[in-house]
This record gives C-alpha cells, structure tokens and sequence, in this order.
C-alpha cells in the first residue's frame, strides 16, 4: 500500500473514531436542548394556566371572614397576631397582610408565608386607612375584620364575634371587648402571662348574648363587619394621615346610614395597644392634632347630624305613602347607603376614567368633552348608582351652569347659602343640608353658590345631609 493511501487510512479512521467520541457528547446535548425546550413549553402552559385561574377566582368570595391586618415595622407583635388567628380561629377565614413599607424584615417575612396568607407590600407608607383600603379591595370573605396587628386573639373569638353580628340585620360592626383600649370596650384583667391570658380568655369567652350592648362608638382596634355592609359605606377615608380618627370617621357614616354598633362582651382579645404608632414619638401629638382637626373639618358636629338623619328616618318610616318593604329597610338602615350622603347634578369619575353626570340618584355617561369640575370616587360608590342614558357634554355643562331658573328661583341642583350661613342643595323636592364647607368643596360646589333666605328653603321638604366624599391617597380604587 502506498504512502499515501495508508495516510488517508489512517485520516479515515481518526475521522470514525472522532465521530464515535463525540456522539454521546452530542446526544447529550440534543437532550439538554429538548428538556429546556419542554420547560419553556411546560412554563408558558402553566403561566397561562395561572393566568386563567386568577380571572376565574377574581371575583370568587369564600364563605368566611377575610382578616384585614395593617402593618408598619414591629414584625414580632405581627408574627404573634398571625399565630395567634391560626391557633385559635377554627371559622374559615383568610388572612391578609397589608404591609407599609416596613424596614425591619416584614417583607421578607410574608413572603415566606406565602400561600398560607395573602398580602400587599406598599412602595411607601399610606397609612392605617390606606393600608385598610388595599385589604378591602383584595378581601374575598362574606365578612370581614379589620385588625390591628398588635393584637393576639383568643378561644372563640371569631365565633362569637360572628353570633353577635349575624343576630340583627340592623348592626353594622361589631367590636370585643380587650385590656387596653379607649372607651367601653376596655374591662378589668387580671394576668400577667401570655398563658394566663390565653386561660383567662377560654373562660370569658363563654358564647352570651347578655354581655352583647348596643353603644355609640367603637373603636378601630378590631372591627367586624358584612362584606355587603363595605360595599353600601365605602372605603375608609384617608385624609386621615398615618393613622387616629379614621375609625371615628367610620363610624359616624355607619351611623348615618342608620345601622347599630355592638360591643360583643363575651368576645375578649389581648391588645398590647398602638405599638407602631408610639415608635412616631413626638410627631404622634401632631399627627393627632392634625387629623382631629381634619375630623372636625369634614364633620363640624357629627353626633348632631347623627341625630337629624335618626328623626328623618323615622319620620320616614311612619310616612303611610310608603311602601311596607321600603318601611322595613329604613327600620333596619338597609336603604341608606354612601351615595345617599352624595349631592345630586354633579360629576364624577372613577378608575377607568369615565365621566358620567350624576342626577336624580342616576349616573349617566357623558358623551365628549366635559369642561367642569369632576370628583374622582372608587368603583365601589361608582358602582352603587344604576347606570341611566347617556348625556352629551354639552348637557351636562348646561345644567351645571344653571344656578337659577327664569323667575329667580332655585333650580333642581342648585345651590344656596341662607343668612344663617349655612349651604343647602335643592334635590327634587326637597332641600338637603351641606353638612360643611369642607363638603362644599370637595363636591366642588363652593363656585355654584347663591344666596337665599332661610324662609325660601322651607318651600321643600328636608332631605338627607350632603357629606363629603372619602380622600384616596391610594388612587387604585
């Protein structure tokens, strides 16, 4: 055999056992490339899969309480809270966490508990009613219990607070009874152990309907209430900063929508008491300064008007036109809803950015470009009104324009301001009290205003006070 012909033989041969070492190589390679191809493909299925079950559950409720916990730094009283529901609470429930940008590891913390619990991690510090309004919005439950997280709860707790609520359509929240707090919720205790406190609560908290009392005010710490009761009251306003007076503000809309408050006395849990809003120090005076001077702002005398929409319903309801079910919802409140409180011949606008006229308690798409003042309220309030025919913009500017008719009087919607100094709306036929400047404003009704004597106003029956709407800091509502 020539030189040449055994060089090619030998270059053969180098060449078949270079292709026989490389081909495991190769094979393993290939399957590499196939075993990411199918978790590319198996990925994209199940997020599409995730996606779909997400829009599916979006508007799916869970027959149990939703429990709503604002929380800002002092995560070792918030592990405590969260072990303490999932210890002692046997109803269903959920549990959601709204954290407030904490800097001391709650983020972190939740994260580990996802899937026990949900919850929302805020880029920046809303507040106590900021973080409350983001948990309403994701809350799934038939009821629903705002609770601080410095809180443990007890044996029966929720059971208790449940009976107490599910007793009377006619209540609205229902509050327990704890160690440190404001006002008549607060009893005498005797322990000094988390033990003696967890054995003092299984004895207290003996389901009794005597221990149950119908009061004035509860307070914020821990509240429980119907989903549908949120739906009719709305949000929590947070003009309220940081926190203090949010649940004052609560419950006097509560209040004028005519529903009850109980104390459920045979329901105890242990509250250690404002924790993170002691950690603010000297800026907590202010603060409480502030929103007690918003309080009084937006409200002027709450338990006065309290007291005035009370004898309006009754009078109502003893009206013989009136139909018995219509009788019967104001008996139990029922019928006295947020926008009830709103002002007619107004705009608003919502999330999506629709404009529509409000009149007459009917809300109406306007068609093209509204020039006037809108007032920006959430889906919940938005979607209380029924939706009427749409109106031009045109139509809409006309009516808001108008602040007197041909003869001089008040037009339906138009605004006045009597000598005694006080703002009142004519709706209809009758004539509804401003309940203060600050509602006039927010309204932006405060350029509409003319002047007319108190004698005028009685032309029309008395109708419900006209309150201000809820600030959101929080524009996704």
């Amino acid at each position: 055999m020539s030189r040449l012909s055994q060089q090619l033989k030998r270059a053969g041969q180098t060449k078949r056992n270079h292709k026989l070492r490389s081909t495991p190589l190769k094979r393993s390679n290939r399957r590499l490339r196939f075993a990411k191809e199918q978790y590319k493909k198996g990925y994209a299925a199940g997020y599409q899969m995730g996606i779909a079950s997400g829009k599916e559950q979006f508007d799916h409720h869970i027959d149990g309480t939703s429990i709503i916990i604002p929380t800002y730094n002092k995560l070792n009283m918030l592990k405590q809270c969260i072990a303490s529901i999932q210890q002692y609470t046997s109803e269903a429930h959920e549990i959601i966490v709204v954290d407030d940008a904490s800097t001391d590891g709650t983020a972190a913390y939740l994260r580990k508990l996802s899937g026990q619990i949900r919850y929302q991690i805020h880029d920046k510090n809303y507040g106590f009613a900021g973080s409350i309004n983001t948990g309403l919005k994701m809350a799934k439950g038939k009821t629903i219990c705002l609770l601080n997280n410095d809180i443990i709860v007890t044996t029966n707790w929720l059971g208790n607070l449940l009976h107490c609520l599910e007793s009377d359509p006619a209540i609205g929240m229902v509050g327990p009874v704890t160690n440190f707090i404001s006002g008549e919720q607060q009893i005498e205790v005797a322990y000094g152990t988390n033990q003696e406190m967890q054995q003092f609560a299984r004895q207290y908290n003996e389901q009794d309907a005597s221990k149950w009392k119908m009061v004035e005010r509860i307070v914020g710490f821990c509240m429980l209430f119907h989903k549908s009761f949120f739906e009719e009251i709305g949000y929590l306003d947070e003009g309220y900063r940081i926190g203090n007076f949010e649940d004052e503000d609560f419950v006097i809309r509560t209040r004028l929508a005519g529903r009850k408050l109980a104390i459920a006395g045979d329901c105890f849990i242990h509250h250690f008491g404002s924790q993170s809003m002691k950690e603010l120090g000297e800026q907590l005076q202010d603060i409480y300064k502030k929103n007690e001077a918003f309080y009084q702002q937006k409200w002027s005398n709450p338990y006065e008007w309290v007291q005035r929409v009370t004898e309006w319903s009754e009078s109502k309801s003893k009206t013989k036109s009136l139909s018995m079910s219509t009788k019967n919802e104001m008996e139990t409140g029922v019928s006295l809803r947020a926008i009830s409180f709103y002002p007619t011949h107004i705009a608003v606008t919502g999330l999506n950015g629709t404009i529509f006229w409000v009149e007459q308690g009917i809300k109406h798409p306007i068609r093209g470009a509204y020039p006037f003042p809108t007032v920006k309220l959430s889906q919940i309030e938005l979607l209380s009104w029924p939706t009427g025919s749409d109106i031009e913009a045109d139509r809409a500017a006309e009516k808001w324009r108008k602040t007197t008719n041909q003869d001089g009087s008040v037009p339906d919607g138009g605004v006045f301001v009597t000598e005694h100094g006080r703002w009142f709306q004519r709706d209809g036929i009758t004539c509804r009290a401003v309940i203060s400047e600050y509602a006039l404003k927010q309204w932006k009704l405060n350029d509409r205003v003319m002047s007319r004597s108190e004698a005028e106003k009685l032309l029309w029956e008395e109708g419900l006070p006209i309150m201000a709407p809820p600030v959101f800091v929080n524009s996704n509502l």
